[in-house]
């Protein structure tokens, strides 16, 4: 099922930057994303794409100025990059301000996110700071999970109060918001910050590489930069990601009626025996079963659990620590999961550290509890 992403925050926080990162982290395993960026004041196609002319055809401001708002219109106004075709932009074109197309109704603007995100896996709304752009309030009230990037300063601080009481409205499900501290340094004042606005679940750090890719036109390059700190709120967000899928699938597996007999389930009542030869009744069986998904393949403990005669190792491609081996199991192969972690060591990480079989920092797993001082903040040779 689809997922809307929705991240907003306050000015200059790098929301867009992490909108681009954790698209490429999403769509790593080939599935499709779509970034949408409705803020006419900054328009973000010529910023995604300096190199790639997208006319005013292609803009989102034509889909909102439409008497109605459907998929053919939507797909017909995505902006496809070149080189990496399974992530699409919507945004408004070079040259265009707030004045060139009428007021963006409310309504409009819950259609075009619920039409754009029925064509993709997933979704992911890049807010203007200004809760008077009706894009911004429609996108928190769309979105599945919400991410709220804030400056770890006094800026960022008072933007969160001033525009707290906007969403105090339900429908907003404010308590559930990620809050993330970014372009964070080593001087920023964590501990008192976090006190005031309830701590953060994770650190977006500047970095010099990543400043540079937002600069020069290539901000879809600045995964490849991500420092430990940033892998793991990315990972943050994929485990929610996961969390709410595996959800989703125990709900649709009760609705569907495909519920384990009551004498083979266990003394909790929910988990089947470990030993029944035939536990969901449909030909395939448990943990001892050497086709448990009943697709030809076995399972984790046997050398073919991943299909196609590969094995474990062959499924992370490398021998880093940042994936935890042992995987959640489902009704769905392994190798199927799209919300696998991301780590930059895995897919993007320093191809000669790799070689050398050295671990830095960037490598290392990293978990930063809310709230927390960051005591172990090393200084950054990066900053300016």
């Amino acid at each position: 099922m689809s997922k809307t992403i929705t991240v907003w925050g306050s000015p200059g926080s790098g929301k867009s930057m992490f909108c681009c990162i954790l698209a490429k982290a999403l769509t790593r395993d080939k599935q499709k994303a779509i970034i949408i960026n409705a803020d006419p004041g900054t328009p973000m196609l010529p910023v995604w794409l300096p190199e790639q002319a997208a006319g005013a055809e292609a803009s989102i401001g034509q889909v909102l100025s439409s008497v109605e708002i459907d998929t053919s219109l939507i797909a017909s106004h995505v902006t496809v990059l070149k080189n990496y075709p399974f992530i699409g932009l919507m945004g408004y074109s070079a040259g265009e301000n707030p004045l060139s197309y009428p007021d963006t109704d409310y309504r409009m603007a819950l259609q075009l996110i619920s039409a754009a995100g029925s064509l993709v896996d997933y979704l992911i709304l890049d807010c203007s700071p200004a809760m008077t752009n009706v894009f911004t309030p429609a996108a928190i009230e769309s979105g599945d999970l919400v991410i709220r990037v804030l400056t770890p300063d006094l800026k960022g601080i008072n933007y969160l109060k001033a525009h707290q009481p906007l969403l105090a409205d339900g429908r907003f499900h404010y308590d559930r918001h990620m809050t993330f501290a970014g372009m964070a340094r080593p001087f920023h004042a964590f501990d008192e910050m976090g006190y005031i606005i309830g701590g953060f679940d994770g650190l977006l750090p500047y970095g010099k590489e990543i400043d540079r890719c937002a600069t020069e036109g290539g901000m879809f390059q600045a995964v490849k930069y991500c420092n430990s700190k940033y892998t793991a709120s990315l990972n943050r967000v994929l485990d929610t990601l996961e969390q709410m899928e595996a959800a989703e699938r125990e709900q649709d597996w009760q609705e569907d009626g495909d519920r384990l007999p009551e004498e083979n389930m266990g003394p909790d009542r929910t988990s089947p025996y470990t030993d029944d030869p035939d536990t969901y009744g449909d030909g395939s069986c448990h943990t001892n079963n050497p086709d448990a998904y009943g697709d030809g393949n076995g399972y984790s403990d046997r050398p073919d659990a991943y299909g196609e005669g590969s094995t474990p190792e062959d499924f992370y491609d490398d021998e880093s620590s940042a994936f935890p081996r042992k995987r959640k199991r489902s009704r769905k192969p392994p190798h199927e999961d799209r919300t696998a972690k991301y780590s930059s060591y895995h897919k993007y990480g320093n191809q000669q550290t790799a070689e050398q079989g050295r671990e830095t920092e960037n490598d290392r797993p990293c978990s930063i509890p809310a709230g927390s001082g960051y005591e172990d903040w090393e200084e950054d040779t990066d900053e300016p």
